[in-house]
C-alpha cells in the first residue's frame, strides 16, 4: 500500500491512479481479497488527494492582483525584517477563505508583510487586503522542488498584505490557550535566547530561537530536541502513565487488575501537549503510535512495534497524502524506524549493568547518526558526527529537566496566571546552561565533524570533451554555472532574502555538489545588486575560489580572456562589475555553440556594446539581460546578437512583472525560442563534439504536482 501511494506521485496525471483501483478490483476477483482491498484503498486515496490538489490553484490571471479576503489565523505569527529593514510578520491563513471570487479556492495561504507592531491573535478571524501570488516553484538538479515543501505543509499561495483588520477574538479553547501561553512567554523575564528555547518546547515553534543558535544546534545535531516530536510526547505520556498508575494503586488498588486505566490520562495529556505544539507532523506520528499502542494495552491485545509504526505511517498518508513530499515525514519516520530496530536488538538483557546501559545509549546514538546519514544528506546536504556526543551530553537535560518544567509552568499559567512561576524560571536557567554547554561543545568539536560524505563525488560526471552551462532557477535573480574539463565557472549567486536561506545555500551549492565540485576556478559576480550577489558569502564559505572577478573581486576588463582551452574561450565584453550598466558581460565561445551572458545591462549600454563589438556580439544562445526588463534587450541588440534561443531568469509572478510583454514580443518577432526559468525551472545546455542538448526541468512527462497552471 505504501509503495502504491509513493508510485502514484510519479504519475503525469493524478487520475492515472485509477489504474490501481482497477488492478485492486481484479486482484479481489482473482481470489486475493486482502491485497485487492489494500490496492483499491491506496488508489482511492491517491485519486482523492490528486483531485484536491487540482482544486487549490490560484488562477494565473489573478497573480499580483489586489484582493480583499477574510479567513482565520491558524499559526503563531513570526516576526522578521523586510528587505527595507522594517519589522514585519507572517502567519498562515486558513479556514473558509472568502473574497477570492474568480481567483480560485486555495484552502490555505501564507500571509506576509503584516506590521510587526500589530497584534494578530491565533485563532482570530481577520480581514485582509493585499496582492495575491502563487507559491515559489523553483526546481533545479540537486535540490528538492519548492512545490514539494509547500504541498507537504498544505499551503497553496501567498498574500502580500497592505492592511489587516482583526474581526473576532480567538475561537476554540486550544487556540485561546496557545495565545495565552504565547503572551505569557513574551512577558517572561530572563535571557531572550533561553526564553526562545522554552517557547519552542511549550508551543512547538522555533520562531524566537535566534539563527546563530539554530546553526549551532544543526552543527551539534540536536535541533530535534527543540522541535516537539515523538521524544517529547513519549516522555510526557510515560511520565503521566507512571504517575497515574501510582495514584490508581493508592486510590483503588484493584483498578489495574483487568485494564491499565492509567493509559487514558496519559493519552489525554499527550494529546493536549500535541495540540499546544500545533499538531505538527512529528507529533501526529507520535500521537497515532501512542494511541495505537495504548489502546492495544488497554484492551489486553498485542502487536509488534513495526505493525504500529507502519499503521501510523498509513494513517498519516491517508489523512495528509502530500506529507510524504516533506522532509519532516522522512526525518520523523526514518528516526523512529531506526530506533525501533535498535531497541528490538539491543535489549536490557544484553546490558545488565550501569556501564552496559551507557554503552547501549552510545551504540544507539552511533547507529542513529550513521543510518540517518542518507536522509539528512538528502534533505540538508550534510550530516554531523557531533550528534553522537551532543545527544548524549545535552538531550538528557532538555528531556528530563526542561520539558517537565515547561509542562509544570503551563499548569501554573492556566490555574493561577503566574507567568514568572518557579518552574519556567528554572527551565530558563536550564536552557541557559544548555546554550552555554552547546557553545563550549562547538568550540571543542572540530568543524570537520559537519560533513557531506559524498562531497567531491560527482553524481553527474562530464567527460573532457563536454561542457555544461546551467542557468539555475533562483527565482528573481541570476546564477549560471559553466562546467568543463574539471573547471568550474560561477556567474552570479542569486538573491539572499532577509527571511530564509540564500539562493546559494538553496540552489547553487547543491548543484555544485552534484557536479562533485571541490573548488571554483573562476567566480564572476556581474554587479553588486543583491539578486546577483546575495549568496556570495555562503558560496565563499563553502568552496575555495581560485580567481574572483567583478563585484568583490578584480574588475572585469573589457576584452580580457578569463579562460581558454582547446575548444572553449570565455571573454569579457563589458565591465567593470559595479552597477547594472557596469555588469560583467561574458561571451562563452565553443566550437559548437556561443553563449552570451548579459548581466543587467540596459539598452543604453547595449548600444555602446554594439558600437564597440559589432559582429563579435553574435551568439547562438542569449541569457537575457535584467530578467526580461523593458529597459533592456532592445531590437537593435537582438539584431546584432541574432540568437536562436533566449533564456530568461526570473521569479514566478515577481513584483516587477518580468519578463515584460514588450521583451517577449521582440523575441518572438525575430523567431527566437524562449525558455523562462519561472516556468521551465533550471535550464541546462550540454555541448558535446557531436551534438548539443538543451533541457529544462519541466521538459517531457513530469509528476503532475510539479506542473504549473
Amino acid at each position: 500500500m505504501l509503495l502504491i501511494l509513493v508510485t502514484s506521485l510519479l504519475l503525469p496525471v493524478y487520475w492515472g491512479a485509477l489504474i490501481f483501483i482497477v488492478l485492486g478490483g481484479l486482484a479481489f476477483i482473482a481470489g486475493y481479497p486482502k491485497h485487492g482491498i489494500y490496492v483499491v484503498i491506496a488508489g482511492i486515496v491517491a485519486c482523492y488527494w490528486g483531485w484536491h490538489w487540482s482544486t487549490e490553484f490560484i488562477e494565473p490571471s489573478c497573480y499580483r492582483s489586489q484582493v480583499a479576503v477574510t479567513g482565520s489565523v491558524v499559526s503563531l505569527p513570526v516576526k522578521y525584517r523586510s528587505a527595507s529593514g522594517e519589522l514585519v510578520q507572517r502567519f498562515r491563513l486558513a479556514g473558509a477563505i472568502h473574497g477570492l471570487m474568480d481567483c480560485g479556492s486555495p484552502s490555505s495561504l501564507m500571509v506576509y508583510g503584516v506590521s510587526g507592531a500589530q497584534l494578530i491573535p491565533l485563532g482570530a478571524k481577520v480581514a485582509l487586503k493585499g496582492r495575491l501570488a502563487p507559491n515559489s516553484s523553483q526546481w533545479n538538479l540537486g535540490s528538492v522542488p519548492d512545490q514539494a515543501q509547500w504541498l507537504a505543509r498544505g499551503i497553496y499561495g501567498r498574500l502580500n498584505v497592505s492592511e489587516v483588520v482583526v474581526l473576532t477574538a480567538p475561537s476554540g479553547y486550544l487556540n485561546r490557550l496557545r495565545e495565552k501561553l504565547a503572551g505569557a512567554l513574551e512577558g517572561l523575564e530572563g535571557p531572550y535566547r533561553a526564553v526562545g528555547l522554552l517557547e519552542a518546547l511549550v508551543l512547538g515553534t522555533g520562531r524566537s530561537i535566534v539563527q546563530s543558535d539554530w546553526g549551532r544546534f544543526r552543527f551539534l545535531g540536536i535541533t530535534h530536541a527543540f522541535v516537539v516530536s515523538g521524544l517529547h510526547l513519549s516522555l510526557v505520556f510515560f511520565g503521566i502513565w507512571l504517575l497515574s498508575r501510582r495514584a490508581l494503586i493508592f486510590i483503588w488498588p484493584y483498578a489495574l487488575i483487568k485494564r491499565d486505566w492509567a493509559i487514558l490520562p496519559a493519552l489525554s495529556v499527550a494529546t493536549i501537549y500535541a495540540g499546544l505544539a500545533g499538531f505538527s507532523l512529528p507529533t501526529q506520528r507520535a500521537l497515532i503510535m501512542l494511541f495505537l499502542g495504548g489502546l492495544l494495552r488497554l484492551t489486553a491485545r498485542r502487536s509488534s512495534l513495526w505493525q504500529i509504526f507502519i499503521t501510523a505511517a498509513l494513517i498519516i498518508l491517508i489523512t495528509n497524502y502530500f506529507a510524504i513530499l516533506g522532509r519532516s515525514f522522512w526525518l520523523s519516520m526514518a528516526a523512529t524506524g531506526i530506533l525501533i530496530g535498535v531497541v528490538t536488538k539491543l535489549t536490557p538483557k544484553n546490558f545488565p549493568h550501569l556501564r552496559g546501559w551507557l554503552l547501549r545509549i552510545m551504540v544507539t546514538q552511533v547507529v542513529l547518526v550513521l543510518f540517518m546519514a542518507p536522509v539528512t544528506v538528502f534533505w540538508f546536504g550534510q550530516m554531523t558526527l557531533a550528534a553522537i556526543i551532543a545527544n548524549v551530553l545535552l538531550v538528557p537535560f532538555i528531556a528530563s529537566l526542561m520539558v517537565p518544567l515547561a509542562l509544570v509552568g503551563i499548569v501554573c499559567v492556566m490555574l493561577w496566571g503566574s507567568v514568572d512561576n518557579l518552574a519556567w524560571q528554572s527551565a530558563v536557567a536550564v536552557g541557559m546552561g544548555v546554550l552555554r554547554s552547546a557553545e563550549a561543545l562547538e568550540q571543542v568539536i572540530p568543524d570537520s565533524a559537519m560533513l557531506n560524505p559524498f562531497a567531491g563525488v560527482a553524481s553527474h560526471r562530464l567527460d573532457d570533451t563536454t561542457i555544461e552551462l546551467s542557468v539555475l532557477d533562483v527565482g528573481q535573480g541570476l546564477s549560471v554555472v559553466l562546467a568543463a574539463a574539471g573547471q568550474t565557472l560561477v556567474y552570479d549567486t542569486g538573491d539572499a532574502p532577509p527571511l530564509g536561506a540564500s539562493q546559494a545555500q538553496k540552489v547553487l551549492i547543491p548543484y555544485l555538489d552534484r557536479l562533485g565540485t571541490k573548488d571554483i576556478t573562476i567566480r564572476v559576480i556581474s554587479h553588486s545588486d543583491r539578486d546577483h550577489s546575495g549568496g556570495l558569502a555562503d558560496l565563499e564559505a563553502h568552496y575555495p575560489t581560485k580567481s574572483a572577478i567583478g563585484y568583490a573581486g578584480a574588475p572585469c576588463r573589457v576584452g580580457e580572456v578569463l579562460f581558454r582551452s582547446a575548444e572553449l574561450t570565455v571573454t569579457v565584453l563589458n565591465g567593470p562589475g559595479d552597477d547594472n550598466d557596469g555588469s560583467c558581460v561574458l561571451k562563452v565561445r565553443h566550437a559548437q555553440v556561443t553563449i552570451l551572458l548579459a548581466g543587467d545591462v540596459s539598452a543604453v549600454r547595449e548600444r555602446e556594446m554594439i558600437r564597440y563589438w559589432r559582429n563579435e556580439l553574435k551568439a547562438h544562445i542569449l541569457v537575457v539581460a535584467h530578467h526580461g526588463s523593458d529597459t533592456s534587450t532592445a531590437a537593435s541588440f537582438l539584431k546584432w546578437v541574432d540568437p536562436a534561443l533566449a533564456v530568461i531568469s526570473a521569479g514566478r509572478a515577481n513584483r516587477f512583472g518580468h519578463p515584460r510583454a514588450g521583451v517577449l514580443q521582440r523575441l518572438k518577432e525575430r523567431g527566437i525560442g524562449i525558455l523562462d526559468t519561472s516556468r521551465e525551472g533550471g535550464v541546462t545546455i550540454t555541448v558535446r563534439p557531436q551534438d548539443i542538448d538543451i533541457e529544462s526541468m519541466r521538459d517531457g512527462n513530469i509528476p503532475y504536482w510539479l506542473s504549473l497552471p
